[in-house]
């Protein structure tokens, strides 16, 4: 059985932190594959700004592209209508034959999990897997593991990185007030930032 990642957001933009947890996680749990998944339409930030899904489904094709075992999947930035993860997951299950998924999401999501839809098919399709982000206490973020697990009777797997205090929100403020940015986000994706100006 094939044991594939995916780490789902809106990467706008990427940056070098979602490559790092990308990298962690394969090692940690042996995984063979990593898909990254960019957001379509996430109907938790339908109020804020978000660049075309194309776009930001570009600058992660390039931040991916030339790491082993890194693939980008498009299929949520086609899918019409809002993107939910459970259907995400019983898509994958759906293309591959045989495989064993874990969904590696960040401490916020653990936090809100009880707002999602359909938690109990995300939690039977997949290993749910969870790191720790700046801004979030281990001991708060291990209760709260403990209290999901126990609602859902379901081992949610934590994964202690080193902390890095990346966030594309940061980048994009960076960029409109031209402070440099350039050691946060992979170097093709800097290129193409800039390209296009975008965020500016």
């Amino acid at each position: 059985m094939k044991k594939i990642g995916l780490i789902g957001g809106t990467f706008n933009p990427i940056h070098n932190g979602h490559l790092y947890i990308a990298s962690e996680a394969m090692e940690k749990l042996k995984l063979q594959e990593i898909i990254f998944m960019p957001a379509g339409n996430p109907p938790h930030k339908r109020n804020k700004d978000i660049l075309d899904a194309n776009i930001r489904s570009e600058m992660v094709n390039l931040a991916v592209r030339d790491y082993s075992g890194f693939t980008l999947c498009d299929y949520e930035v086609n899918k019409e209508g809002y993107s939910y993860t459970y259907e995400t997951l019983k898509y994958l299950k759906s293309i591959y034959e045989d495989i064993e998924i874990y969904f590696i999401t960040g401490a916020d999501c653990l936090v809100d999990i009880f707002t999602w839809k359909n938690v109990e098919e995300i939690l039977k399709l997949s290993h749910f897997v969870v790191f720790n982000r700046p801004g979030y206490p281990l001991e708060d973020l291990l209760v709260q593991k403990e209290k999901v697990e126990r609602y859902y009777n379901k081992e949610i797997i934590f994964l202690n990185l080193l902390q890095m205090d990346i966030s594309s929100t940061d980048i994009r403020n960076r960029i409109k007030n031209n402070s440099h940015y350039r050691f946060f986000v992979p170097d093709n994706v800097y290129s193409f930032i800039e390209k296009l100006e975008l965020y500016r």
